[in-house]
């Protein structure tokens, strides 16, 4: 995908072509993503030809300017996502972050007719994961018009357009996990701990949530030496409590988090897990010590 910058004008009162327009060539550009996490960035390489007159063979390379048309940003109903646009020299090495209409100084290095040296220009579009998860789930797109120009007296400004077009799938992740420390029977008293958890979800919908354990079977056991004790299990999404079987869904689970992924740090949690073990199955065990598992938790959207 490139772009080329040529020109031809005419002089009122001369007969020679000279050369000083810019002219793009394709006039249109376009880039369908669907985000699967991270930063977007997508980039395309370009030939710009900006030449100055009069100059009947085109070969006479003038620096270049570049503006976009904005806001810079897609769209999908009410809700968007802000890009950063920018615009690489390849020849002269920088690289400006373009401003939504406003001009760039003639600062791009021009080329000789068609880029015989390759091309000469990049433009970079980007969109950070953080304004991405801001958004529900849907597409967004929009149509960015770009204006090119030197000073060479020349055919008008050439203009060409971008159009760029991001799918966000719905997704679901279950973050904020910490171990569960039990602590110490004290040969009286059951055992109760909670953990609270970050359940999100792109459009904030409800969910289902499986709970496996690492005994026989997927089987709520903490286990020691042969030695096994079991336990039970509940998932509460702050609608209230509810008890789990171990490896088969709960379903209807609401209170999902959009927006922030991490729960704000973990500060704004809106699941618990909580874990109980009867002291009559700790007294049964059959070797005393340390006994551990582990807890899978499956989250699926519904």
């Amino acid at each position: 995908m490139w772009l080329r910058i040529i020109a031809s004008s005419l002089l009122a009162l001369c007969t020679a072509h000279a050369q000083a327009h810019i002219r793009t060539d394709p006039n249109a550009f376009s880039t369908t993503f669907t985000w699967n996490g991270g930063d977007l960035d997508h980039s395309f390489e370009l030939c710009v030809s900006s030449v100055q007159q009069p100059n009947p063979q085109g070969n006479t390379p003038i620096d270049y300017a570049v503006e976009a048309q904005g806001p810079f940003e897609v769209v999908s109903g009410t809700d968007s996502i802000p890009l950063t646009l920018s615009w690489g020299d390849l020849v002269g090495g920088q690289t400006v972050t373009l401003q939504p209409n406003l001009s760039t100084a003639e600062l791009f290095t021009g080329a000789s007719r068609y880029c015989p040296g390759g091309n000469n220009a990049r433009l970079e579009v980007h969109a950070s994961a953080t304004d991405i998860q801001a958004v529900p789930p849907g597409s967004y797109s929009n149509q960015f018009n770009f204006t090119v120009a030197n000073s060479g007296r020349g055919k008008s400004p050439a203009n060409f357009t971008v159009n760029v077009d991001i799918t966000i799938p719905n997704s679901i992740q279950v973050t904020q996990i910490d171990d569960i420390a039990l602590g110490t029977f004290d040969g009286n008293n059951n055992i109760t701990r909670s953990e609270t958890l970050c359940v999100y979800q792109a459009n904030g919908g409800q969910y289902a949530v499986t709970l496996t354990g690492s005994g026989n079977g997927g089987a709520f056991e903490l286990i020691s030496a042969g030695s096994s004790v079991p336990y039970a299990v509940s998932w509460n999404d702050g609608n209230g409590a509810q008890t789990a079987t171990a490896g088969i869904p709960l379903p209807g689970m609401g209170n999902s988090r959009s927006g922030d992924p991490q729960c704000n740090g973990g500060a704004s949690n809106n699941a618990t897990v909580s874990v109980d073990v009867l002291a009559t199955d700790m007294s049964a065990a059959t070797a005393s010590g340390t006994h551990s598992g582990v807890l899978t938790i499956m989250v699926e959207m519904q």
